[in-house]
């Protein structure tokens, strides 16, 4: 036993051993054995490539190990120190790593398999491109001062990468951060919304936060313009003012100071400051204040008035009518001297223009301090104040306001009216719109609707009050068709009434109503004027009368107009109509009234179609004819006219025949006999009633052929140089021609169509002329004419009509398609009979010599030959009736010589004919010799027996004297297969291989 330790894993050996003695040395054979695998070796580690940069996915590939030690059988792969569920086959080299993370490093080792174990490669790393960070969230604000915001973050949740910078943007502006994670932002308007975003950046990609807002503080106020100052008297003045142009905040009050001292705090923008003193001059100036502090208007200043009256009440004000109001008021509490005059303002609430009106001394109001303020709008509000003045000054009172009362409603619109029909019929309907008055002079309370009819008489209809309500529209339904009606509406307030002008419409029309029955005026077989009568209550303008027949519940309009008197036309005589009128006033507004029976008298019948052909021969026809469409009353009698008409392929002029009537009758059925073959009719039918009748139209047909007929002998005539012969006479064709022959002495000198030759006279001589007419049907020949040219004479010399091979058909019978099919038949028969023998023939196995029966001497018979007489055909006996004899007698033909016509059954060669058979020769009858010669003016008909052997009989018997003495042998008589035997004993000196024997066994 030997131990090899120093062999690679799967690795062939072959081992022999070699022995020694003293004599020498031997070999066994070589025995091979293949090491075990082991786990494979020098496996490189992975080649990673990136396959898609977005999303990350990278191509991990690796080769085979440099000594798999084995057969490699998978691959696995590891990422990261994990292994993969799933393994690779030995045939795959790559796999593509996919959902991976950005700026994520990745380790991967190949694991290559067999059976003899695993065995990793060292690993690879790699680091994924960056990504734009993910995660990125909304920066922190706080506001620092009124024009400043400080805005921090944290990092993107996954930064995907190394982060650049960041960027925060601010209403469309950005604000580089850098790497830092906050940042300071200036220069903001104080108290505003300001929304930032964070925008952090990577190498590969930014990605923006959702937006986050912050206010900034507030500021104190800026830009505050000064206040207005209006002097109302000697004691007060009226101070307006506006918010600052920037609040910087929420403006929390006003203060209004008066020389330094504050005469009002809030937050309304107006003060009227009273108990001043009059003559002195004040200054104001208003400060705005917010949370973070104020500002202060420039100082504005007025003077008061001097010495003007004060403490002024504002005025009593009482409405003394829809346009006036009584004002009264008091004098001043404080006079300050003798009042010169009153002023009284006037306005409308929310109005624009101001109306004055001076009370001096002189004015009746002054000393009662009442007056009466008119031309003032109904319903309207009013503000009045008063103003008192002395010398020194003004002083006026506060608004107070009062409203005029109510008055009728004035300039009421008429309304709007649209006419229409209800839905599914004829009903009218009108529907009214309409607005308010122009001047409704107070509230309106409702409407009133009027409605009245424009009466066809003179004067006007009462009006009827159709509605009552405080809507703006209405629809009427209860009018009537195609009537004129007016509608007036009223607006209605407190005080009164405003109606409106009329408005004039007029309904649409509606199916006429009490239509009466036609009235007739006179009538026609095919016309009839109409009376129509005006409806009762036409419901609008009559547009269109229609009349109608209403015929087994079908309508049919017969005339349509705007007359009242129409025709009908294109009625049909002797026809009872129900006429009926339809009156229209509008497209579907229609009705119809009651029918009137009409009866139109009869007329000529019209519509009668061709007569048809039942059965057509070459001399008689059958005919059918139908009833005319329109009889127009009883028909009476049919009647069936006929003509002979000129062939349309007729070359030369034609003259038809006169018109004959070849039937009369009731009967719409008729036969026509003594027509001529081939020959053109026309033929029309007739019908007749009490009153007219009507014929069909011509139609054409042709008889049948015939055989062509001989008519007259043919003229032949001559002058110095030409022979003329012309048979134009001479034929009827019975059928299409297809060509005249013409011979001479049976020579022919001319075919064709023409009727007409000319021959060249060269000299005097005889000709021997005979026309042939032939048509599709068979062919005729003229007599034979000896013409001499010498006299002029021409002679008949055969009897008028002969015809010469004339048939049904010219044509040969061997050229016709039935006796082609039937000798195609018969030789695919022969055929079929001949393969058959040969077959058989073929498939007989002929026996071995050794194995043939023993010839058995047959008995001689005397031979029947000379026992009947010629002229008789027999049935004769077998050859030989040998019993209980297994012999076989081969014969292979023979042949008789008959005189006259034979006919003899020969057994095919090879066929073995049993001496116990009963087999029999039929013969036919000798024929006589008139017989024979009438036989053999007809063709040669006569057929030697030897035609019916085959080809190798005949050479047999050519070669054999023996046949030859036979074949020789006639004696007129009939010869029997017995006496046939015994001459072939007779001569049994000659062997032959036609005879058969069987050898003793040895």
């Amino acid at each position: 036993m030997y131990t090899d330790a120093s062999l690679q894993p799967w690795t062939q050996c072959e081992y022999r051993i070699h022995t020694w003695n003293s004599a020498g040395h031997t070999c066994s054979s070589w025995s091979v054995v293949r090491t075990m695998q082991a786990p494979p070796e020098g496996l490189s580690p992975p080649e990673i490539a990136y396959a898609s940069t977005n999303p990350p996915k990278l191509l991990i590939s690796w080769i085979p190990p440099e000594q798999p030690n084995g057969i490699i059988q998978s691959y696995k792969l590891q990422r990261n120190g994990a292994l993969y569920p799933f393994s690779f086959d030995s045939m795959t080299f790559n796999y593509t790593d996919e959902e991976l993370l950005p700026f994520s490093t990745y380790s991967y080792a190949v694991i290559a398999c067999s059976s003899g174990g695993c065995s990793p490669s060292k690993p690879t790393s790699i680091t994924t491109l960056e990504a734009p960070p993910a995660g990125v969230s909304p920066p922190a604000l706080w506001a620092i001062s009124a024009t400043q915001i400080n805005a921090s973050w944290s990092p993107p949740s996954i930064q995907n990468g190394k982060i650049t910078k960041y960027w925060l943007r601010l209403d469309g502006k950005e604000y580089l951060a850098g790497q830092s994670l906050s940042l300071l932002v200036s220069h903001l308007q104080p108290h505003t919304r300001y929304d930032f975003s964070l925008v952090a950046c990577t190498k590969g990609g930014c990605t923006a936060s959702t937006s986050n807002s912050a206010w900034t503080m507030e500021a104190p106020p800026q830009n505050m313009d000064p206040p207005k100052l209006q002097v109302t008297g000697s004691e007060s003045i009226e101070i307006t003012w506006k918010p600052p142009k920037n609040p910087n905040g929420q403006i929390r009050s006003y203060e209004l100071r008066r020389d330094g001292t504050i005469v009002y705090t809030g937050l309304e923008t107006r003060y009227h400051d009273f108990t001043l003193t009059p003559g002195v001059e004040y200054g104001y100036t208003v400060a705005a204040n917010n949370s973070q502090g104020g500002v202060l208007s420039p100082l504005v200043k007025d003077r008061t008035s001097a010495s003007a009256p004060s403490g002024i009440e504002p005025p009593e004000l009482k409405a003394k009518g829809p346009q006036e109001i009584l004002v009264n008021w008091d004098a001043p509490v404080r006079t300050n001297g003798d009042i010169a005059n009153y002023t009284l303002f006037i306005r409308e609430l929310f109005g624009r223009e101001t109306k004055t009106i001076l009370i001096n001394t002189t004015h009746n109001s002054f000393d009662t301090r009442s007056c009466v303020v008119d031309q003032l709008k109904p319903f309207h509000r009013y503000e009045v104040r008063i103003q008192a003045c002395t010398m020194l000054g003004c002083a006026s009172s506060d608004w107070t306001s009062t409203q005029t009362p109510e008055v009728p409603p004035r300039t009421q619109p008429p309304p709007h009216l649209e006419v229409r029909m209800a839905p599914g019929g004829f009903q009218p309907m009108v529907s009214l719109l309409w607005t308010g008055p122009l001047q409704p002079n107070g509230k309106v309370l409702y409407y009133e609707l009027y409605r009245r009819q424009i009466a066809t008489q003179s004067g006007k209809s009462n009006p009827v009050l159709t509605y009552n309500g405080s809507a703006s529209s209405f629809t009427d339904f209860e009018l009537s068709p195609f009537t004129e009606y007016e509608y007036q509406v009223s607006a209605v307030n407190s005080a009164g009434k405003a109606p409106s002008n009329w408005t004039w419409c007029r309904t649409g029309p509606a199916p006429p109503e009490g239509i009466g029955a036609p009235r007739f005026h006179t009538v026609s077989s095919t016309h009839a004027v109409v009376n129509i009568s005006a409806p009762g209550r036409p419901n609008g303008i009559i547009s269109l009368y229609r009349l109608f027949s209403n015929t087994s519940g079908t309508e049919t309009v017969l005339s349509e107009g705007t007359a009242t008197q129409q025709t009908l036309h294109s009625l049909q005589p002797f026809t009872t109509y129900s006429i009926g009128v339809e009156a229209c006033t509008c497209f579907n507004c229609c009705s119809k009234g009651p029918t009137a029976e009409l009866r139109t008298p009869p007329a000529p019948p019209s519509g009668l179609s061709s007569p048809q052909i039942q059965m057509l021969s070459s001399r008689t026809a059958s005919f059918q004819w139908s009833h005319p469409l329109y009889p127009n009353g009883v028909i009476q009698s049919y009647e069936l006219q006929l003509y002979v008409a000129c062939a349309p392929d007729l070359a030369t002029p034609c003259t038809p025949s006169q018109i004959k009537t070849k039937y009369v009758g009731l009967e719409q059925t008729a036969s026509l006999g003594d027509l001529q073959p081939y020959t053109t009719y026309k033929l029309r039918v007739m019908a007749h009633n009490e009153v007219g009748s009507t014929a069909s139209e011509w139609i054409s047909f042709v008889t049948q052929t015939e055989l062509p007929q001989y008519r007259a002998p043919f003229l032949v005539d001559s002058n110095l140089s030409l022979v003329h012969i012309d048979w134009s006479g001479s034929f009827l064709l019975n059928g299409p021609l297809k060509e005249f022959v013409v011979t001479d002495g049976g020579q022919r000198v001319y075919s064709g169509f023409d009727t007409t030759l000319y021959i060249p006279r060269t000299a005097d001589k005889t000709f021997s002329f005979q026309v042939i007419c032939t048509t599709d049907e068979g062919s005729v020949k003229s007599p034979l004419v000896q013409y001499d040219t010498s006299t002029g004479f021409g002679l008949v010399l055969s009897p008028p009509g002969e015809k010469s091979g004339s048939g049904r058909k010219n044509t040969e019978f061997y050229s016709q398609l039935w006796f082609i099919v039937l000798i195609a038949m018969l030789g695919l028969i022969l055929l079929a009979i001949f393969l058959s023998l040969i077959l058989q023939r073929k498939i007989r196995k002929e026996p071995y010599i050794r194995e043939r029966p023993p010839l058995v001497p047959l008995q001689k018979r005397m031979s029947p030959l000379s026992v009947y007489p010629p002229g008789e055909t027999h049935v004769f006996d077998s050859v030989a009736d040998i019993s209980d004899v297994s012999s076989n007698v081969t014969l292979k033909s023979y042949t008789m010589h008959l005189e006259g016509l034979a006919d003899t059954k020969i057994p095919r060669a090879g066929t073995p004919v049993s001496i116990r058979s009963n087999r029999s020769i039929s013969v036919l009858r000798i024929p006589s010799q008139s017989q024979v010669s009438q036989t053999y003016s007809q063709g040669p008909l006569h057929r030697s027996v030897s035609q019916l052997m085959d080809v190798q009989d005949k050479k047999v018997l050519t070669d054999d004297s023996l046949w030859e003495t036979i074949m020789g042998h006639d004696s007129g008589l009939y010869v029997d297969e017995e006496d046939l035997m015994n001459a072939i004993k007779g001569f049994s000196s000659v062997t032959k291989e036609h005879t058969t024997f069987t050898d003793t066994h040895l």
